[in-house]
């Protein structure tokens, strides 16, 4: 009996290669090799501490941390810096010019705005520091670039509220001699 007789090769169908259609064992069985047993479930390692099962490597948590308090910082320097966007005596003195001889007391809907800036810049700064710890990304750089964005806007608002008083670019100019 031919093997196309016994079934195991359709009729009219190509020779079959060597184990084209034999299952492993029966190749095992034909070479005359015990099969191979398929290796034991391995179970995945326990962490022993919790930094460690929530994936915390040292480097991780140093970054959270430098995070947490450039966030921290940041919210004492929008505290203090608030009442400054709202009198301009300070940042006049630091010009070197009086507040009482320029007249302006107040930097109005500017401060406010700058204000507002600062508070508003914390809040994105902070959600966008969580949203990229749940994904699991560097931390650090988000406070340092949002503290420097909402600053810089902040500075730029209090800047147009000053320069848009005649009175304090009169006095600037005359202190600068021109």
């Amino acid at each position: 009996m031919t093997e196309s007789e016994s079934g195991a090769v359709p009729p009219g169908a190509p020779r079959p290669q060597y184990g084209e259609y034999a299952t492993p064992e029966e190749q095992a069985a034909r070479i005359r090799q015990p099969p191979r047993p398929s290796p034991p479930p391995v179970a995945p390692p326990s962490p022993a501490t919790p930094a460690a099962r929530a994936g915390l490597t040292p480097g991780r948590m140093i970054d959270r941390a430098v995070a947490v308090g450039l966030l921290v910082y940041g919210l004492l320097s929008m505290v203090s810096a608030i009442p400054a966007t709202m009198d301009p005596a300070p940042l006049l003195t630091m010009l070197g010019l009086e507040a009482d001889e320029v007249g302006l007391t107040t930097t109005g809907g500017w401060g406010i705005a700058a204000a507002i800036t600062l508070v508003a810049g914390w809040f994105v700064t902070a959600w966008a520091t969580y949203a990229a710890h749940r994904r699991g990304w560097i931390l650090f750089w988000i406070p340092l670039v949002g503290g420097f964005v909402f600053n810089a806007v902040s500075g730029i608002l209090i800047t147009v509220a000053l320069l848009s008083d005649p009175a304090v670019v009169d006095a600037v100019l005359r202190q600068s001699g021109t």
